[in-house]
């Protein structure tokens, strides 16, 4: 996993839900006025992400192998806590 990937900032939720992207972020992904994001809920997890053709992609793979493997969505996620611990575990040890 590359280290920019592991990277946390913090921001705050301002009036009406609105959410700033900070100044680092911006930098790195030049979001222009009117960029559509995508918010994906993962269990308790939301990610912003934009919204592009690849991430397109990858939905439908990721559907596809979950069809082909008979899993649900509904499936997927509600074991999805236990493989985020299981993840976590490997990648930096237990606590």
């Amino acid at each position: 996993m590359r280290a920019a990937a592991r990277h946390i900032e913090a921001t705050r939720v301002g009036k009406n839900g609105r959410i700033a992207v900070p100044p680092s972020y911006r930098k790195l992904h030049k979001p222009a006025k009117g960029t559509e994001v995508l918010l994906v809920r993962l269990g308790e997890t939301l990610m912003v992400v934009p919204a592009d053709a690849v991430l397109d992609r990858l939905c439908d793979r990721i559907q596809a192998a979950l069809v082909g493997h008979s899993i649900s969505t509904d499936k997927a996620l509600k074991h999805l806590p236990q493989v985020r611990r299981r993840r976590f575990q490997r990648l930096y040890g237990k606590r």
